[in-house]
């Protein structure tokens, strides 16, 4: 009898490409091939049975643990009923209207709509769309550019990877490409300059941003894109101030503010969404992971009244909009959203993320808070 993890790691070597993995030392075998079988709550275990907390929750998706039956009971009884349909001119399912008011229920004041897709990075590819659209319609042709930041992560995709502020996302793919800019991170710890305050360094952060809105002329910047908490750039989070700040040099160019809520978003911050723990008034907020728990994929761009006016004027000045995909709002992804933001609700989730937070926060700054590489 064939030893199946040995099989299954042989045809992963053989024919499974990977994503963010060193190719040559994987298919070689020098780096190890693991074949998660199963989870339940907050653990995983392989197939030869090894279980492990999974303290990332996926690649921070899974907000409700693993093995919730609710949401595996509403796939499976969507997938019976109605697989797929698209959501192209007018055309919607039960689960896929009531998510989207669910979404805007619980979405920060001011929100409109909400634009389904597949992924973070198609999600933020839709807001670049969104604000070229907004402001042609405007009749405003060179307010194009988007500044992101250093650290940033919003997509790996050619346009989203530009505004990615990693070097690894960049190295080797001709990245980032125009009108794409990148400004300084919020990263107060780690500096050569230790001698400002946080406030002072916020401060710093929004004076160099409006340096660049300057430099390359107001007219020319169309919109900044931000997650509330720097993400896969090292789970920062910002100074004191430092979106009071920056909003305040937004607001003061006319220049839109994406909110990329991929990561924060449906509770991980102890609110429904990080902008509401940090006071942020985006235009545009970027969803995905929590949004199903990762049970499937979903993501979606939330559309705040402001702009979306200003959409309806353009069709009906252009006509229907020239941008889709397939499996927008698909039958099956949107049951499973409408599940999880249930299930996040019955178990209280979001309180318990702000309590929980705040006790583990106090506790590490008991054990570890003393330690030089410790912020």
């Amino acid at each position: 009898m064939l030893d199946q993890s040995n099989e299954l790691a042989a045809w992963d070597r053989d024919h499974f490409f990977h994503p963010s993995t060193h190719m040559g030392t994987h298919a070689r075998g020098e780096s190890p091939t693991r074949v998660i079988a199963g989870g339940e709550g907050v653990t995983i275990w392989d197939n030869n049975g090894r279980k492990s907390i999974d303290a990332f929750a996926g690649l921070y998706c899974v907000n409700v643990g693993y093995g919730r039956q609710k949401i595996s009971d509403a796939i499976a009884a969507q997938a019976r009923n109605l697989a797929y349909y698209h959501a192209y001119v007018g055309h919607g399912t039960e689960a896929s209207i009531t998510l989207s008011k669910m979404i805007i229920d619980r979405a920060p004041q001011g929100m409109s709509r909400v634009y389904f897709g597949l992924s973070g990075s198609d999600a933020n590819e839709t807001n670049i769309k969104l604000i070229w659209y907004y402001n042609n319609v405007l009749g405003r042709p060179e307010k194009k550019k988007i500044i992101s930041r250093w650290r940033g992560y919003h997509g790996s995709g050619v346009m989203t990877g530009s505004l990615t502020g990693l070097d690894l996302f960049h190295n080797a793919f001709d990245l980032p490409r125009a009108p794409i800019l990148h400004t300084e991170a919020p990263y107060y710890f780690r500096r050569a300059d230790r001698s400002m305050s946080e406030e002072q360094f916020s401060q710093h952060c929004a004076d160099k941003l409006e340096e660049m809105i300057l430099a390359e002329g107001p007219d020319t910047v169309a919109a900044f894109i931000g997650e509330p908490i720097l993400g896969t750039g090292g789970i920062v989070p910002p100074p004191a101030l430092y979106w009071e700040k920056i909003q305040a040099v937004l607001n003061k160019y006319d220049v839109l503010l994406v909110a990329d809520e991929v990561v924060t978003g449906f509770g991980r911050l102890g609110t429904m969404f990080g902008s509401d723990h940090y006071g942020i008034k985006p235009d545009l907020i970027t969803i995905a992971k929590g949004l199903t728990s990762a049970y499937a994929p979903l993501s979606g761009v939330i559309v705040s009244d402001k702009v979306w006016q200003v959409l309806v004027q353009g069709s009906d000045k252009l006509g229907s909009m020239g941008h889709g995909w397939t499996y927008s709002a698909h039958p099956i992804c949107v049951a499973a959203g409408v599940a999880n933001l249930e299930l996040i609700d019955e178990m209280d989730l979001v309180t318990n993320a702000g309590e929980t937070g705040a006790y583990f926060r106090a506790e590490l700054a008991k054990a570890v808070g003393g330690h030089k590489n410790v912020g």
